[in-house]
C-alpha cells in the first residue's frame, strides 16, 4: 500500500502507481473507477503540476491494520492518515483519510496488487479552498 501512495504522490513517477493495481481493479474515490485507465483519468483530473487545482499531494500514514487471508489468497489492509494537498495558489490543505485495500497475488507483476481500493476522506476544507480559487 505504501508503494501505491508513494507513487501516487510523485508527479514524476510516470504513473508507476498503476502497477500496484490489477488491470481491472476498482478504486472507490468520489465514485467507482474500474480499470487502470479510469484510475489514471481520476488522478489526472484532480492533480496536475501546472493546471491544478491540486498541483501536488503527500500521504502520511498514521496507523494500519492487516486482515490476512488464507494461504495463497490475498488479504486486506486498512490504513488511516492525512493527505496534504498543495493547491495552485500556494495554499496547503490537510485532510484526514482512511483507506481499505484488498490485495491479491500479482496478476501482471510479481508483487501483490490491489484488486479493490476504497478511500474515505474529509474534503470539506479542500473543497472550500478550491472554491475560493475560482471565485
Amino acid at each position: 500500500m505504501t508503494n501505491i501512495l508513494k507513487n501516487w504522490d510523485d508527479n514524476n513517477s510516470n504513473n508507476a502507481y498503476l502497477r500496484y493495481y490489477t488491470p481491472n481493479a476498482t478504486l472507490v474515490f468520489s465514485g467507482a473507477k474500474i480499470g487502470r485507465d479510469a484510475i489514471r483519468a481520476a488522478r489526472d483530473s484532480m492533480i496536475h503540476p501546472i493546471n491544478g487545482p491540486i498541483v501536488q499531494c503527500m500521504h502520511v500514514l498514521e496507523s494500519g491494520f492487516v486482515n490476512p487471508a488464507a494461504a495463497g489468497e490475498g488479504g486486506e489492509i486498512l490504513v488511516t492518515g492525512k493527505v496534504t494537498y498543495d493547491l495552485k495558489n500556494g495554499r496547503k490543505v490537510v485532510c484526514p483519510v482512511a483507506s481499505l485495500g484488498r490485495f491479491v497475488k500479482g496478476v501482471d507483476e510479481e508483487w501483490c496488487q490491489a484488486e479493490y481500493y476504497e478511500v474515505w476522506i474529509d474534503t470539506g476544507e479542500l473543497g472550500k479552498a478550491i472554491g475560493e480559487m475560482v471565485e
